[in-house]
């Protein structure tokens, strides 16, 4: 099995060592030696407060001085160094049968004359007593998460997921390690050296060029993208570890193989073994989700900004070019259909509308490229946009609820032909946990795009929103699916809670349930299953407005989830939140966002505002932080 140190070169095998190396050898054996007395003592310290964490000494920023704790050499620096990727196969050296078109399009570049506007909240010096509840609140969510990591790491190491009622593991994404690689950047946010140290070492031994035994032969082209790429090169930005960057790369030429297609749209399953052919090509499929193909941009884009490589920001960005030529001509103009045919580059023909499960990334991204891209690629903004204003105006409505508190739910929209002909677009009251993120994204477009009406009027309600349907919960989480009642307006007027309209809309519902709360006719998929999407839009929320009720929202939400779906190793998915009947019934279940996103969120929303700040940074759909870039000379690392 060949092995590439990060420059590249072969490393020579034991059998050929020359007898002068063995002073090295004896040398690096005591360097080891010191590294596991190092090992012993900081995973104490580092496990269980952040004692050394400048909070209580106001010297330094937070994020500075993780930047140095984290970054700083250590007796464990030399071997880092010297890590050397474990791979099998070289996936940049595919023949494909269909090259990238030549010439490629170049990557925008951000110029010094450029500068967008300031996303976050300009906070106040923070009182004694505050940080004191607020630090208090954030240790205990770093506790919840290195009982995880610690289970992780006893029980499942470098499997794709720990199984948290068993503690048995699961693969369910190649066998990666995809817990692993997801978390690395979390471990690094949280100040834990020691724990990232080692995870770092063992992303190393990971081959790419090799699919688990028992774990498919078909490779997920979104997941991989989002998890994968998207925690290695997070974890690469935050610490400028060579070896994550070596790994990415190693990520990226496997995903760009799934472009090898005759209209080089990329495949949703890549078929492992023909990939590494390529004289044969692969072949797209007929129908997919549009968050699919729709949500390649960002960790392309990032690779190409810090390898120089602009094949990888070109291959995404020709997808969206079939986005954005069909985005006006739409059933619902300004959306996507959730399914789309990339096949026939046909992302216009559907009759179903969504931003939730399915669709949701491809929208997300739309604002965080303009971002990421420095302002660059104006197209993202009128994309953005016009995505924005039509969501707004055909998927939102006014739920109908006992306090008449003014709150926005997120539907979906279908559009049927009546008898005549004529089409007609219909409201669907049906909600998804999936769905939350989405009031993060309008206080996002809101202060990058000069609409402060959008932070306001859709980004604080829809998030307010979902933070209701966690509360009103008996459990205080909120459903994966859920129905309410539509206002037929959205004025305090027109939105009244009317007993006899309750009554007769329950009706309608077979899936209705006596003990649901007033408002909810349904809770078709009453389970919990560590989602991070509402604590994701409350964090982006809090940056954005600096009001408190929503890091008291973030505290109300974690101690809901964290005693709900507590095990003995770590956290489960709750069967049923709609009922208080503790113990709760959980499924053996925890995927790996459970550490990558929502406890990240959670800690988050209780750190000073400059660590992951939204003006430094852009979270990708698995919340993975990626370095700004600020003009060209701070484009490429």
């Amino acid at each position: 099995m060949a092995r590439f140190s990060s420059t590249g070169s072969i490393n020579i095998p034991r059998g050929h060592l020359r007898p002068q190396s063995r002073r090295r050898h004896i040398l690096l054996a005591l360097v080891l030696l010191f590294s596991i007395a190092y090992f012993l003592h900081s995973s104490s310290s580092s496990s269980s407060s952040s004692s050394s964490s400048p909070s209580a000494a106001h010297a330094v920023s937070e994020f500075a001085w993780l930047q140095h704790h984290m970054n700083s050499p250590s007796p464990l620096s030399s071997l880092q160094t010297e890590l050397i990727s474990n791979t099998s196969f070289d996936w940049n050296s595919v023949p494909y049968k269909y090259p990238p078109p030549f010439p490629s399009r170049q990557l925008p570049l951000p110029l010094d004359t450029v500068s967008l506007p300031p996303i976050q909240h300009r906070f106040p010096p923070e009182s004694r007593a505050a940080r004191q509840i607020r630090e208090s609140r954030r240790q205990q969510v770093k506790q919840v998460f290195i009982k995880n990591w610690n289970s992780y790491r006893t029980l499942a190491w470098k499997k794709d997921a720990l199984l948290p009622i068993s503690g048995g593991y699961k693969d369910q994404f190649c066998g990666w390690a995809a817990t692993l690689i997801d978390s690395l950047d979390t471990l690094w946010i949280m100040g834990l050296r020691s724990e990232f140290d080692e995870a770092v070492a063992a992303v190393a031994e990971i081959d790419f060029g090799v699919v688990k035994e028992g774990s498919g032969s078909r490779v997920n082209t979104f997941e991989t993208n989002i998890r994968y790429l998207g925690g290695l090169l997070s974890a690469y930005d935050l610490s400028e570890r060579e070896i994550l960057l070596v790994k990415a790369k190693e990520v990226g030429d496997l995903l760009f193989a799934g472009f090898n297609t005759e209209k080089r749209m990329p495949v949703d399953f890549i078929d492992f073994e023909r990939a590494k052919e390529g004289k044969e090509g692969l072949e797209v499929e007929e129908r997919v989700v549009s968050a699919s193909p729709g949500t390649l941009t960002l960790e392309m884009t990032r690779l190409a900004q810090v390898t120089g490589d602009i094949k990888y920001y070109d291959a995404a960005a020709r997808v969206m070019d079939v986005f954005e030529q069909g985005q006006n001509r739409t059933k619902i103009p300004g959306l996507w259909p959730v399914y789309v045919s990339m096949a026939r580059q046909d992302v216009m023909s559907g009759n179903q509308f969504g931003v939730a499960g399915g669709a949701d990334s491809l929208y997300e991204y739309l604002p965080k490229m303009y971002a990421l891209t420095g302002g660059m690629e104006t197209r993202y903004e009128s994309m953005s946009r016009a995505f924005l204003e039509a969501a707004d105006e055909k998927l939102f409505y006014r739920p109908m609820v006992p306090g008449n508190e003014d709150v926005l739910m997120i539907g979906t929209g279908d559009v049927t032909v009546d008898d005549d002909g004529k089409e007609e677009i219909v409201l669907n009251p049906e909600s998804e946990h999936l769905g939350c993120f989405v009031g993060g994204v309008y206080g996002l477009g809101g202060r990058l795009f000069g609409r402060p009406e959008w932070v306001e009027n859709q980004g604080v309600k829809i998030t307010k929103g979902c933070v209701y349907a966690y509360r009103a919960m008996p459990t205080g989480m909120m459903p994966e699916r859920y129905n309410m009642v539509p206002c037929p307006s959205r004025d305090d007027a027109g939105c009244r809670w009317n007993e006899e309209v309750w009554e007769r809309e329950k009706k309608k519902r077979l899936e209705w349930k006596q003990h649901l709360p007033k408002g909810f006719t349904t809770a078709k998929d009453p389970r919990y299953i560590l989602r991070p999407e509402a604590i994701e839009s409350v964090f982006v929320m809090w940056r954005i407005t600096g009001r408190q009720e929503f890091q008291e929202a973030a505290w109300d939400m974690f101690t809901a989830v964290s005693n709900g779906t507590e095990t003995e190793f770590a956290n489960a998915a709750v069967v049923d939140v709609t009922k208080a009947e503790y113990p709760l019934p959980k499924e053996d279940y925890m995927e790996s966002f459970w550490l990558a996103e929502t406890l990240k969120y959670f800690y988050l929303a209780f750190s000073p505002p400059d660590v992951i700040s939204l003006d430094d940074f852009v979270l990708n759909t698995e919340a993975h932080p990626f370095r700004r870039p600020k003009s060209h000379g701070a484009m490429v690392r």
